[in-house]
């Protein structure tokens, strides 16, 4: 009888002890995994990373900023209590201020006209902080440059604002 419980008691710690071992490996694959992209980037592959050529003054595009004007709008709120007062100013190249000075005299009724139903529908959580005023600058410069150059071309490259107040 003595001989039937040795063999019992050996299988149940071998069963214990494949399960230590599955997790020492697993716990070991788990901070190779972790530390693999740490190591990848400390180690040097003999290649010099490409440098940045110093711009020429002929190579730099000088940048010009062309005023729009001043718009302002009740904010979408229950009792239109809000108001938002902007100043816009577009930068685009100098090269192509002049052509952009004439398409505002042509385009600034519709430009305006969308930019304020624009502006109207935006509520006062829409117009705070910075993810707010950064996502409003990017719609008008793309909308902006849709309706001044249908082919295409981003002639104006940022918004900015000269004022932004919200009463």
């Amino acid at each position: 009888m003595a001989d039937t419980a040795e063999p019992t008691q050996t299988a149940t710690s071998r069963g214990w002890l494949g399960w230590v071992i599955l997790g020492v490996v697993a716990l070991a694959a788990i901070a190779a995994g972790f530390a693999l992209p740490w190591v990848l980037s400390s180690i040097n592959t003999g290649h010099a990373a490409p440098t940045p050529q110093p711009r020429s003054s002929s190579q730099e595009e000088k940048t010009a900023f062309v005023p729009f004007g001043d718009v302002v709008v009740n904010l979408h709120e229950e009792r239109l209590t809000r108001y938002l007062r902007l100043k816009i100013v577009l930068e685009v190249q100098e090269s192509e201020e002049k052509q952009l000075h004439e398409m505002l005299n042509r385009r600034k009724a519709p430009l305006k006209s969308w930019l304020i139903s624009y502006l109207a529908d935006r509520t006062l959580d829409e117009v705070r902080g910075t993810v707010g005023i950064n996502r409003i600058r990017r719609e008008i410069r793309d909308h902006f440059n849709e309706m001044l150059y249908p082919d295409g071309r981003e002639v104006i490259r940022q918004v900015h604002f000269e004022e932004f107040t919200v009463q």
